[in-house]
């Protein structure tokens, strides 16, 4: 889906709880599970020679296509993808015009997973700033492809 809002409450709760608790192995399972199962918004300027409506809500992309991603960096010079879990996340983190993907979490961890040069994903740029790195990426999909 293209520029469909998303709103994840349940995450900023389920967040919030490990947050506070973080050596609980409960709260920290049900932080992985529902992360495996949510949808995530994913902010790109543009797909090379595609012009995207801002009323349209489908498009194709192929793995050959060339998205011009919004990216996060470290002090350190580490390269981040910023995904986001609502809408109000996002618009927090930049004012720019953006279109965005909304995308269940499997084709995103293998989406970050397949990109060269990234470190991982953050999590709600500006607000929680959670980073993930491709080794927890690497498990979160795991995870996945146990349960299927």
């Amino acid at each position: 889906m293209v520029n469909e809002p998303l709103n994840n409450p349940t995450f900023l709760e389920l967040f919030s709880a490990y947050y506070n608790d973080n050596t609980s192995e409960a709260k920290q399972d049900a932080l992985a599970e529902h992360l495996n199962t949510m949808e995530y918004l994913v902010a790109f300027y543009s797909i090379d020679d595609i012009e995207i409506q801002p009323s349209q809500t489908e498009i194709t992309i192929h793995k050959e296509d060339n998205l011009s991603l919004l990216i996060s960096t470290t002090s350190e010079r580490e390269i981040y993808l910023p995904i986001f879990t609502d809408t109000a996340a996002l618009k927090h983190f930049t004012s720019e015009s953006v279109f965005t993907l909304r995308v269940p979490a499997k084709w995103l961890w293998e989406f970050a997973l397949s990109q060269k040069g990234f470190s991982g994903v953050v999590i709600n740029p500006h607000t929680i700033s959670w980073d993930l790195s491709l080794e927890h990426i690497q498990s979160l999909l795991d995870d996945i492809n146990k349960s299927h």
